[in-house]
């Protein structure tokens, strides 16, 4: 029986004092990984920014030297255009019956007493104003030269755009929600109204943000078959950009240029202002989350955050030396532009004690997911704890029959 424990308690020693098993990858994370900070931390040769770099046609954003105006592309050349639900104002002078509030239908279209239905959706003020005006000598209610309509916003109703390519939500987004509660009675009372939610950078943030690979200096938005190409760096360097309005069934492109671009990774108008990781552990020096205190402001963290960052607040970092020096933090992330998964493995304590840990150190991303493994010494203390335990009743009984004989 004592042989038998014996042997026992060696195996899973021997087990446990095992060396970290790093786990693998399908594709090559020193040249094909989405960071190069992913790469494996033993075959570091050149900085991740260089490597980064090199991945890409060009420098880095940050780096580029560039003036902020240069590669702008043209304003649209149209002012705001009407969308359905848009809530507008009919004025005519000295004239009751035609004026009044209308709201654009869904087709598109509004109703106008004695005129019938108008197409709206899609035109400017100005444009509106002068079918109206035209429609109104047709329909000989106004003599040629009198006739004057004036039409403003009221309010300018939510709007859903599409958004794909290198944000991190692609599909449909609804700009410009408004509750009603918010809107102050001297708003609603007082003619006319700013669409401020309804922009080219409202969508791209409403889009959960663009990605590090994004070529954001090549934005592209589609309108009635017509294409344009905008630069919205500005809303990283504080340069001058184009924040064209937009109007509903707007499609939006994003580009990739297929490499990670650290100057993306950052809170931004057009990038997120913060990300959720999952975090896990479960073994010592916490026996639980609850009890290491991953909780919901933990697993928030401002976007630009990297792994070590994120050990700490997942309590994966410091205790008691001698037992939790040789700890190690694992990276579950996925490859945005691959959409395979990709998991790294980093010594805590090497990420914290060498000066080129940035070389090895990523930013996480949205939805990454972080797992701590703890050192063979508290290991091997676990296992003598737990062989103990198992054994204690044969050795008591072993005890007690010893002392009866």
């Amino acid at each position: 029986m004592r042989r038998t424990l014996l042997l026992l308690a060696v195996a899973s020693l021997a087990g446990c004092t095992s060396s970290f098993v790093r786990p693998a990858n399908t594709v090559d994370m020193n040249h094909h990984g989405y960071q190069a900070e992913r790469q494996n931390a033993l075959e570091v040769t050149n900085t991740a920014r260089i490597a980064n770099q090199a991945r890409c046609a060009d420098l880095d954003i940050a780096l580029a030297g560039q003036p902020v105006d240069a590669g702008l592309g043209a304003s649209f050349d149209e002012p705001q255009l009407f969308s359905p639900g848009d809530l507008l104002r009919v004025d005519l002078p000295r004239e009751d019956d035609f004026g009044g509030d209308y709201v654009i239908g869904p087709n598109g279209y509004v109703r106008l007493p004695f005129i019938g239905d108008l197409p709206a959706s899609g035109m400017s003020t100005s444009q509106l104003e002068t079918i109206i005006a035209r429609l109104l000598v047709e329909g000989g209610y106004y003599k040629p030269g009198f006739a004057r309509a004036s039409v403003s916003v009221l309010e300018w109703a939510p709007i859903q755009v599409s958004v794909s390519g290198a944000v991190f939500q692609a599909g449909d987004v609804l700009l410009n929600q408004r509750d009603a509660d918010d809107t102050p009675a001297e708003r609603v009372s007082a003619a006319g109204d700013i669409a401020f939610q309804r922009s080219l950078s409202s969508a791209l943030f409403a889009a959960a943000g663009v990605r590090p690979d994004a070529d954001v200096r090549n934005i592209v938005l589609v309108r009635n078959g017509r294409r344009r190409v905008f630069d919205m760096s500005g809303a990283l360097n504080g340069g001058a950009m184009d924040d064209p309005l937009l109007i509903a069934g707007d499609r939006i492109h994003v580009p990739s240029r297929g490499c990670f671009q650290m100057a993306l990774a950052r809170p931004s108008r057009i990038t997120p202002p913060g990300i959720r990781v999952f975090m896990s552990n479960l073994t010592q020096p916490a026996a639980s989350n609850a009890a290491s205190a991953i909780g919901q402001d933990a697993t928030r963290l401002p976007y630009g955050t990297r792994f070590l960052q994120g050990l700490v607040s997942a309590n994966c970092v410091g205790g008691l030396q001698a037992t939790n020096a040789g700890r190690w933090g694992v990276l579950i992330s996925r490859n945005p532009i691959t959409g395979e998964s990709e998991v790294v493995a980093r010594s805590i304590e090497k990420l914290v004690r060498s000066a080129n840990r940035d070389d090895y150190n990523p930013v996480l991303l949205p939805n990454d997911a972080i797992a701590c493994y703890d050192s063979h010494v508290t290991n091997v203390r676990d296992v003598i704890a737990m062989v103990s335990e198992v054994a204690a009743p044969a050795l008591n009984a072993a005890i007690i029959g010893g002392l009866a004989n």
